[in-house]
């Protein structure tokens, strides 16, 4: 009688392993897990005229508001971006020559500046710059007005970007927050 259900344990074990094995192979034939969506880092050679903003931006999020200085100097070779909080002391120090994207902050600061440049290129970009990277078929929608920029991807929204003067409005629907930026001084530079 043992003899019998160590036979059967052993045949258990062995269809359970059997079974096992089938639906992790089914499960890799069915494909790799899809990365969720992330914004563009856009090439500086896209970009707007060459210009050098300086900008009070204000975020909001979840009843808080945060507020700082960025001086930031666009050109076709490059992306520079410094954000100061109101004391004068560096927050975030941003730099993207289209290929390498130089990051630093605050040691006590952990900020996303990958997503913030693609904010800010979203914002501020050509319209075709825009629509030949965030490409319908990677399901990507961009609709562009002279006052208002949506960004939408497989039908969810994204980022609501209104301008009003020298204010643009931008509203991130995934991480829910605001961002309001009065722009203070802008020169164009010569390229």
């Amino acid at each position: 009688m043992s003899q019998l259900n160590s036979k059967l344990k052993t045949s258990l074990i062995r269809t359970g392993c059997a079974l096992l094995l089938l639906l992790l192979a089914g499960c890799s034939s069915l494909g790799t897990v899809e990365r969720p969506a992330e914004m563009l880092l856009l090439k500086p050679a896209q970009g707007p005229v060459p210009v050098l903003l300086t900008q009070r931006v204000t975020l909001s999020s979840w009843g808080q508001q945060k507020q700082f200085v960025a001086i930031a100097r666009f050109t076709y070779g490059q992306s520079k971006l410094v954000a100061l909080l109101p004391t004068g002391q560096q927050l975030l120090y941003l730099e993207f020559d289209g290929e390498q994207l130089v990051q630093r902050a605050m040691p006590s600061i952990e900020l996303p500046g990958k997503d913030i440049l693609a904010l800010i290129q979203f914002a501020l970009w050509p319209r075709d710059a825009l629509q030949s990277n965030y490409r319908s078929e990677q399901g990507w929608k961009v609709d562009i007005t002279d006052r208002r920029r949506e960004l939408t991807h497989n039908d969810n929204p994204w980022l609501d970007v209104r301008y009003d003067g020298q204010q643009i409005n931008i509203y991130n629907y995934l991480s829910k927050y605001r961002v309001l930026i009065e722009t203070l001084e802008q020169k164009d530079l010569v390229p």
